[in-house]
């Protein structure tokens, strides 16, 4: 499709790249932000959407109303970067799995 559709090149806008099969917001943002530099929201992971809610900055479950959500109260030059923090404190402190939430840094806030 991204060769006959948009002669070989991966769209640059997120109408456009949200048309190709298989492609939804999260991997729309992730793919734009870091081929483009484009920035249109904020990729919302499982980490992105378990730590959201853990942190008190959404009440949704749904990956839509959550990056809606973190826009809100985000600022627009945070939001590509926002995701990647949130996995890394995810991956470092703040596990899926069950843990003493003593140990994550931001539990002590």
């Amino acid at each position: 499709m991204i060769k006959e559709k948009f002669n070989g090149v991966l769209p640059k806008t997120m109408d456009e790249i949200l048309l190709i099969p298989g492609i939804g917001r999260k991997s729309a943002n992730v793919i734009l932000g870091n081929a483009y530099g484009v920035v249109q929201g904020i990729a919302v992971d499982t980490h992105v959407r378990r730590l959201s809610k853990l942190l008190g900055l959404t009440v949704h479950i749904d990956p839509d109303k959550i990056e809606r959500d973190l826009m809100d109260i985000v600022s627009k030059k945070e939001w590509f970067n926002l995701t990647y923090r949130l996995i890394d404190y995810g991956r470092k402190y703040c596990g899926a799995r069950l843990h003493d939430h003593s140990e994550c840094p931001l539990s002590k806030l």
